[in-house]
C-alpha cells in the first residue's frame, strides 16, 4: 500500500513537472509568447520614432503653408533664394571665391 502510495506521487510530481514545462515553453516561445511580446514592443518603439519624424515634417510643411497664404514675406524669401530675385533699387553684389589650383 505504502509502495502504490509513492508511486501515486512520483506520478503526480512527473505530471507537475510536465506541465511546468509546457508552460514555460509556451510563455517563452509559443505565438503570442514572450518573445513575440518582445518583438512587437521594438516594432512598436520603432513606428512611434518615425512618426514623430513624420510629424515633425508635417508641421514644418504647415507652418510654411500658413507663412505663404498669410503674407508675403515667405513668398519674397524664395523667390530671393531660388530665383535670385532682387527689389528695385536694391544692389545684387556676387562675390567669387578665389581658385586654388596648384
Amino acid at each position: 500500500a505504502t509502495q502504490n502510495k509513492e508511486m501515486n506521487m512520483r506520478l503526480i510530481q512527473v505530471a507537475l513537472l510536465v506541465l511546468i514545462v509546457m508552460l514555460q515553453y509556451r510563455f517563452w516561445f509559443a505565438e503570442n509568447g514572450y518573445t513575440d511580446r518582445k518583438r512587437l514592443e521594438i516594432n512598436i518603439a520603432a513606428a512611434q520614432f518615425d512618426l514623430s519624424v513624420i510629424q515633425q515634417k508635417n508641421a514644418n510643411l504647415e507652418a510654411k503653408v500658413t507663412d505663404l497664404k498669410n503674407g508675403t514675406g515667405a513668398i519674397e524669401e524664395l523667390a530671393r533664394q531660388n530665383l535670385g530675385l532682387i527689389k528695385p533699387g536694391e544692389t545684387f553684389i556676387m562675390i567669387n571665391e578665389p581658385s586654388t589650383f596648384k
